[in-house]
């Protein structure tokens, strides 16, 4: 980084100009883009530990987002930008949680304390998470209100990092 702690940039792809996004001595990292673009949510340790905050994407002041547990990382927005997942951590345990964006309304939908990764759905409906079992990565998906809850199958191996692939709109 040029300011001796990782911050975030954007990059315009046509000129290769730099754009610093997030400034000051915290860690900020795990951005995503707002569906419009004009936003960008990411990992800070600026209230002393990690939590998600959104900033413009032209820079300027970043908002804290998440105020529930001592850890909130790994933020993915919905395509509408009115649902946020996150990790959720307390305790030592990890679990996936969501928060709509408009309400404040924080829910953690996960017990097992073993996840990582959130990745919501296009629909804003589902979020797809690693987590372990039998002693293995595996992938599970869970509804954003937390009815139903898959595990899906894997016949070898380790799998981390999920996320949904583009969702192209045709109208």
């Amino acid at each position: 980084t040029r300011t001796g702690y990782p911050k975030v940039f954007v990059m315009n792809a046509g000129s290769h100009q730099l754009t610093q996004v997030t400034d000051g001595s915290s860690i900020d990292t795990e951005p995503v883009w707002s569906a419009d673009g004009r936003t960008l949510y990411f990992t800070t340790n600026r209230s002393g530990g990690p939590q998600v905050y959104r900033v413009s994407a032209n820079g300027g002041g970043a908002q804290r987002v998440t105020f529930e547990n001592k850890y909130n990382a790994s933020p993915s927005l919905s395509a509408d930008g009115k649902t946020l997942a996150v990790l959720s951590g307390s305790n030592n345990a990890y679990n996936i949680a969501v928060q709509d964006l408009a309400s404040g309304r924080y829910n953690v939908l996960t017990q097992s304390g073993a996840n990582q990764s959130p990745s919501l759905a296009p629909n804003g409906k589902m979020v797809l998470y690693a987590t372990e079992s039998g002693g293995r990565g595996v992938l599970s998906m869970i509804s954003t209100d937390g009815r139903v809850k898959i595990t899906l199958p894997a016949r070898k191996g380790d799998v981390r990092e999920p996320a949904w692939g583009p969702f192209n709109h045709t109208n």
